[in-house]
């Protein structure tokens, strides 16, 4: 499976390459998506494999770029296609809390919440991702006096840890405290979020996504 020139996005519906999906809407760059249907195991496929050895969606290839991983798409993105806009510049002080909060939503939040949905709640100080509770707390905490998570500014890192978020609450794992409905509602007014909302998570297969 050759990349090809400019920006593939490969892509199945209903999984977390929404978020690489709302990134690419944000930046505005031309794009193609390459649909892998992951429930029929076309993300193990050889060719597939090549690009993704860990045989998960989403991918993005850039010419002869490959990237995957959520964060890691989305850093590579917003550096070359929206530095200083998206992507705080390297000496600017807000790119340390950005470099944090696009980890923390895969290392942190993710993890626990995936583990919480399967009723397994493991006590903070033996996990380094912490207990469930305490991501809930860091989030609410953070987010209680801001719009967005480096404050006014809107940033790829809200993109990152903002559609971890609104799946979690699709799935209904997290709670419905005021400070997270109303960030997740701000996210959901961006026409960046609808599009990627529409590509990924169809109304007639995910009716109760808010798109």
């Amino acid at each position: 499976m050759a990349a090809k020139r400019g920006i593939t996005l490969y892509h199945s519906p209903g999984s977390r390459a929404f978020t690489a999906y709302w990134m690419l809407e944000e930046i505005g760059v031309p794009f193609s998506v390459q649909p892998i249907d992951i429930r029929k195991g076309e993300q193990k496929a050889p060719e597939y494999l090549k690009l993704n050895p860990a045989g998960k969606v989403p991918t993005l290839t850039d010419g002869d770029v490959v990237v995957s991983e959520n964060p890691a798409i989305a850093i590579y993105l917003a550096d070359r296609y929206s530095y200083g806009t998206l992507a705080p510049r390297i000496e600017d002080k807000d790119r340390g809390a950005y470099l944090k909060w696009m980890v923390y939503a895969t290392a942190v939040v993710d993890p626990v919440a995936s583990l919480h949905r399967n009723n397994i709640d493991l006590p903070g100080f033996d996990v380094g991702f912490g207990a469930f509770d305490d991501m809930v707390s860091a989030l609410t905490t953070t987010l209680a006096d801001r719009k967005w998570l480096l404050g006014a500014r809107f940033s790829a890192a809200d993109v990152v840890l903002g559609g971890t978020i609104s799946r979690l609450f699709y799935q209904q794992v997290l709670p419905e405290h005021p400070v997270l409905v109303e960030y997740n509602a701000r996210l959901t007014h961006r026409e960046a979020y609808h599009r990627a909302a529409d590509a990924t998570w169809p109304a007639h297969l995910y009716p109760t996504f808010q798109h």
